[in-house]
Parts: structure tokens; C-alpha cells; sequence
């Protein structure tokens, strides 16, 4: 008794959690004040997001004599519950995302650079994350009552699983490569104060496009160091060029190239894969004079 009127009050408080948002939303639409729309329906979808899962519990326990209308309507409500916790998902992720780009700036990024990235292969590590968190969440919103023993048995397989998702991220934020004016920056979650080379300490480049396998067409720039150390700064990896390359996608890896290329290394480079680019002429004008410049 006492669990259903839980169910009850939280379903009338995720109601107008939820109502707050939508309220917010109309305003701004009839007002046309669009500069904090994309955050509102965010907000929008949270909420109602909250208020279906409480919909749902409260289906499940009014029903419990059954009745064929609100079964199906409980599964309706369901299945829209389900799509908007995807939505939820790929929304924490973004926010996940740019926390991460947000945090490596403030501890690698000193002055002016060109791109920074998140080193090959740790950056997939981001999508493991979204991976365990979008399972975690999945099995905590569907899983049935369980024993007691059961329960703490989840408890402490979930303290592990906290455990190693801060490891990831640790070794996400500081897996990073800054590239400036001066030189190149390599930090690892094994070397946090990070190791600089100027560009002469380049011995040779090897760019093109990616020609077979799912990542056909891809860009890729891998630079050899004279120490015997590659460094991949598109191959794939997650990268953020610096604010004057907002409006000049690209124009960055030829501003590196040229300052690579400038102090005597040599070059190593293919148009093969070129007919499997998607990209604009104008972007891909740009990658071909970074081949193309030895």
C-alpha cells in the first residue's frame, strides 16, 4: 500500500516537474526568444522522460486486476518511455562529451594552438562509456524485484563498475596531443606533465585517405618522430581545432603540414581512396594540398 501511493506521489510530482519545461517552451516560441531553445527542450525531454517511466509503474500496479485497454496503454507508454531514455542517453553524452573537451582545456591548453585531440585508440574509450552507462541505465529502469542478497551483490558489482568507468575517463582527459605554433605536445595518463617536440623532430609524415574497410575516405595524418614515437592526429581521433578554424574546417592540418614540411621532414603520401570522400570540394581541395605539399 505504502509502495503505490510512493507511485502515486511520483507520479504527480514528475508531472509537474515535467509541466515547468513545457510551460517554458511555449513562452519562448510565442515570445520567439530562440537563444536557449536547444537547452529547453533538453529540459522538456527530461521531464517527460521522468513522467512516463512514473506513468508506467503507475499502469502496472492499477492494473493489476488487468484490463486489456491499459495494458495496451501501458505498453504504449513504454515504448515512447524507452525512445526518449535514448534521447536522454545521447544527451548526457554530449554533455559528457563536452565536459571532457571542456576539462583537458583547462589543464593542457596553454595559450594560443592550432587543434588538440584525444589520442587513437583512447577516444573510443568515450563510446565504451556510453556504452556501460546506456546498459547500466537500461537494466536499472527494467530490472524486477530481486532478494535481498541479490540486491547487495548488484550494489557491489555496481561500485566496481563506477570504479572502472573513473579509470576511463581518467585515461580519456589525459590521452591528449596539442599541436601549436612552437611544437607538439604529448601527454598520457602515465606522463601528466606530457612530452614537447618541435616540429624538427619530425622525421617523416605519412597522410592520405583510408581505402579500405568502414572507414573508407577518411583522412588520416600520422607523423613518425625521430625517437621512433607515432603520433596520430587523424586516424581516427577525436579532434578541436582552435576557434579561428570555426568558419575554415580542415585549414588547420594544412597550416600544421606546412610548418612540419617546413622544417625538413619528409613525406610520405597517397591519393588512393580519393572517390570515396564525402565531403565538399572545397574541404577536400584543402586535404589534397596537405597530400600533395612535400
Amino acid at each position: 500500500m505504502k509502495d503505490e501511493k510512493n507511485i502515486k506521489y511520483g507520479l504527480f510530482s514528475s508531472i509537474f516537474i515535467a509541466f515547468g519545461p513545457i510551460l517554458w517552451l511555449f513562452i519562448n516560441v510565442y515570445d520567439k526568444n530562440y537563444k536557449t531553445i536547444v537547452l529547453n527542450i533538453v529540459f522538456v525531454i527530461l521531464g517527460i522522460t521522468l513522467m512516463l517511466y512514473n506513468l508506467k509503474n503507475y499502469l502496472k500496479v492499477y492494473n493489476s486486476k488487468y484490463n486489456v485497454i491499459l495494458d495496451l496503454l501501458r505498453h504504449m507508454v513504454s515504448f515512447i518511455f524507452y525512445i526518449l531514455l535514448i534521447a536522454v542517453i545521447v544527451i548526457l553524452f554530449s554533455v559528457f562529451y563536452l565536459g571532457i573537451l571542456f576539462i583537458q582545456e583547462k589543464l593542457f591548453i596553454k595559450g594560443e594552438y592550432l587543434t588538440y585531440l584525444i589520442k587513437s585508440p583512447y577516444s573510443y574509450l568515450i563510446f565504451v562509456i556510453m556504452i556501460m552507462v546506456g546498459t547500466k541505465i537500461s537494466i536499472l529502469f527494467s530490472r524486477k524485484e530481486k532478494t535481498t542478497t541479490v540486491n547487495k551483490r548488484l550494489f557491489q558489482l555496481g561500485k566496481i563498475y563506477i570504479l572502472i568507468i573513473i579509470l576511463l575517463i581518467y585515461i580519456i582527459l589525459t590521452s591528449v596531443v596539442v599541436v601549436t605554433k612552437d611544437g607538439i605536445y604529448d601527454y598520457s595518463f602515465y606522463n601528466l606533465k606530457g612530452n614537447k617536440y618541435s616540429f624538427s623532430d619530425v622525421e617523416y609524415v605519412n597522410t592520405g585517405f583510408v581505402n579500405k574497410g568502414r572507414n573508407k575516405g577518411e583522412f588520416f595524418y600520422n607523423i613518425q618522430l625521430k625517437n621512433g614515437k607515432t603520433i596520430k592526429l587523424n586516424h581516427p581521433s577525436i579532434t578541436q581545432p582552435s576557434d579561428k578554424y570555426i568558419n575554415d574546417t580542415w585549414q588547420e592540418y594544412v597550416d600544421i603540414d606546412k610548418y612540419i614540411m617546413n622544417s625538413g621532414a619528409k613525406k610520405s603520401s597517397s591519393e588512393k581512396g580519393l572517390e570515396y570522400v564525402q565531403m565538399d570540394n572545397i574541404y577536400v581541395d584543402k586535404l589534397l594540398y596537405v597530400i600533395r605539399n612535400k
